[in-house]
């Protein structure tokens, strides 16, 4: 009786030399896709001040809201962490819509500020409102 050798998927594969997995291609994809992420996230300044909301029984979510001004408990005015004067508001509202023209006004209101500085501050910021402006609140509950 001659023995022949089997070939194909289905033989019985040979225990001698264990098959190596080359994890650089994989590496390569995870790179690209970290860098992808990076280049491509949207990065939201912070007002600066840590303020108080106010409770909200209804509220719907803002979209695109990035462009994010507040108002502190003192009635001062802040915008990327810098507190700024009533009269340049209209200029860094403008500035900021220039950067990120698809982005939203979101204004957090601490809930002891004056609602006339709140009201100027919207008065100052109109001309740039997409449709609406945002308000932010905390959620009652």
């Amino acid at each position: 009786m001659s023995r022949r050798r089997i070939s194909g998927p289905l033989a019985p594969q040979d225990k001698g030399g264990e098959g190596d997995i080359d994890l650089t291609p994989m590496l390569d994809v995870v790179f690209i896709m970290l860098i992808f992420f990076i280049v491509t996230s949207t990065f939201v300044k912070e007002p600066g001040p840590e303020i108080v909301r106010i409770e909200a029984t209804t509220a719907e979510r803002c979209l695109r809201g990035t462009i994010i001004f507040a108002v502190d408990d003192l009635g001062k005015i802040h915008y990327d962490k810098k507190e700024i004067p009533l009269a340049l508001v209209a200029s860094t509202a403008e500035a900021a819509k220039n950067d990120t023209p698809k982005a939203n006004f979101v204004i957090q209101v601490d809930a002891e500020a004056s609602t006339l500085v709140t009201s100027e501050l919207l008065d100052k910021i109109s001309d740039f409102l997409d449709p609406t402006v945002c308000i932010s609140t905390d959620e009652k509950g």
